[in-house]
Formats: structure tokens, sequence, C-alpha cells
């Protein structure tokens, strides 16, 4: 998806989200992060039929992510489903599971549905080598204000990811 795009998601985000304004500053507080994942974003690029939108929202006191990752049309069942460390078209490591690993239940046996759960320190796993330690919930909540997480969904059909979306940060001001 274009940067454009992304502006366009955003600011319908902000119109329906009255309050909304970008989260890059880092300060404590609620924030809401979305992401849209396609099979395009994939490092490579494949073309799948699968999409999925994940929704996130940090709790005020900044200890809890709770998430809700609704797909659809992915070619078989989710292996695993995580948020990584890296930039638009740049692979990295897993910092966060949704489902399939990190100690999370396996991810549910059908191509579309709703995985929903929290993510708290205990669920961060890395990466040591990118320069967070395992637990190191705030760095993350870091990296995504900045633009920096994506998250992925990988099937048997695509072991090394079906889709993949850049996660956005919106600041929460109710």
């Amino acid at each position: 998806m274009t940067r454009s795009r992304w502006s366009v998601l955003a600011l319908a985000a902000a119109l329906a989200f009255p309050g909304l304004t970008r989260a890059d500053d880092g300060k404590d507080g609620r924030s809401l992060f979305l992401a849209r994942l396609i099979s395009f974003e994939e490092v490579p690029a494949i073309a799948a039929p699968g999409t999925a939108m994940l929704r996130m929202e940090l709790s005020q006191d900044g200890m809890t992510l709770s998430f809700t990752l609704t797909y659809e049309n992915l070619t078989a069942a989710p292996l695993v489903a995580h948020v990584h460390f890296g930039q638009r078209s740049v692979s990295g490591a897993p910092m966060f599971f949704f489902c399939g690993g990190g100690g999370k239940p396996a991810c549910p046996d059908s191509t579309s549905g709703t995985i929903t759960g929290t993510v708290v320190a205990a669920d961060v796993v890395g990466p040591a080598a990118q320069g967070i330690a395992a637990g190191d919930l705030a760095t993350v909540v870091d990296v995504m204000r900045r633009g920096l997480g994506y998250a992925n969904m990988h099937t048997p059909a695509h072991p090394t990811g079906e889709i993949r979306g850049q996660v956005i940060a919106l600041r929460n001001h109710w």
C-alpha cells in the first residue's frame, strides 16, 4: 500500500474516531495501532487472496496491548501471526505473537476468522539482535509508534509470510 493510501486510512480513522492524531511522539497515554495486511506487502511480494485488519489498543498505564486480528481468504489456516521489528519492505525479527508461538495458543484452524487477546511484557520475545530485550514492552510500543513494526501471518503455502501490513499508530486523546 502506498504512503498516500496509508494517509487516507489514517484520515478515515481520525474522522471515524474524533480525538485521534498520529502517535509518533512516544508520550504516555492510550494509543491505537492499526494495520491492513495484504500479500503484496510481503518481502518479496506474493500474489495471494488473503487480507486482514489488525487493531491494537494500548492501555492507559502502558502495560497491556489489547488486539483484534480479523482475517479472511488465506490459502490455508495460519501457522503463526505476530508483529516484527522492521520498516516497510524490510524483513525483521518477531517482537511478539498473537498465535502460533511465543507462549500464545495455536492459531485457529480456519482460513477466515478473528483472533483476540492481549500482549503484556512477558509476551515480548525480543529481538535482542535488534536491541529489544525479552519483556521490554515499552520499547516495542516505541518502535510501533515510529512506524517500524509490521504484522504478518504465515501459512503452510507461504511459510515465510502470506500477508503483511505496516503498523500505524494513532494517539487517543478522549
